[in-house]
């Protein structure tokens, strides 16, 4: 009896050690152990998407200035009232508290853009931006340049971005072009259908505001496949 009581002993000390071993069996009979990456969690990524069916992101609708802003075949649409007009439109929205673009260690802000009957519109995106006397914008126009540009109380912030027209070094379409901007660590990237500008990247600097938007100056520029992504935050 005694014999057995040791037995069932050894067996379950051999189970609790079993138990406690992290790893995975081999067919040889001895453990490896291996070191499992941790999977990054759903909140260290934040996502904010707009295919433009609806507006449950609240851009600008309707007249405002020289300018008709409306949704049109799942896009965002920037129409001229007044042709003889030299303004620029300018829509934009908040971002959700969860995404500060000057609080993440990446992010990406992405937007295909499109002028009416295969014209290349002076437009394109807005970053940071606090009103329209503070932001950052990235544009291209038809004469195949582009522009990046940072402003701070209506001024050109030009000791840091140049701000002026410069030859994109990429082709553009006549039809879709998309435009992407990437910070990463501390610094901030500029890509043109795909590709990095000639004058990128730049040495990220706080922006004055959190909201991304449009800009443009071509009667019926539309917008469509916005995305914007963020990593962990900056500590």
């Amino acid at each position: 009896m005694t014999r057995i009581v040791i037995l069932l002993g050894v067996l379950l000390s051999l189970i609790s050690k079993s138990q406690a071993q992290v790893g995975v069996y081999s067919a040889s009979g001895s453990w490896v152990h291996v070191k499992i990456k941790p999977k990054l969690s759903a909140a260290s990524t934040r996502l904010l998407t707009d295919d433009f069916s609806d507006n449950h992101n609240r851009w600008r609708i309707g007249q405002r200035g020289a300018y008709l802003f409306d949704l049109y075949q799942n896009s965002y649409r920037v129409r001229k009232q007044a042709t003889e007009s030299q303004s620029t439109a300018f829509s934009y929205i908040p971002m959700p508290p969860a995404i500060n673009l000057n609080k993440v260690d990446t992010f990406m802000v992405q937007v295909d853009l499109a002028g009416p009957s295969g014209i290349i519109p002076d437009a394109g995106l807005l970053l940071g931006v606090k009103d329209s006397l503070n932001y950052c914008h990235f544009r291209i126009n038809n004469k195949n340049q582009v522009s990046v540009k940072y402003v701070i109380n209506g001024l050109s912030y030009t000791i840091y971005m140049r701000g002026d027209y410069v030859p994109a070094g990429i082709p553009l379409s006549a039809t879709k072009n998309t435009l992407t901007v990437r910070k990463k660590g501390d610094q901030i990237h500029f890509y043109l259908n795909g590709r990095e500008i000639p004058t990128s990247p730049y040495q990220f600097r706080q922006y004055q505001g959190n909201g991304i938007g449009f800009v443009s100056t071509t009667d019926g520029t539309t917008f469509r496949n916005l995305t914007v992504s963020a990593g962990a935050t900056s500590r």
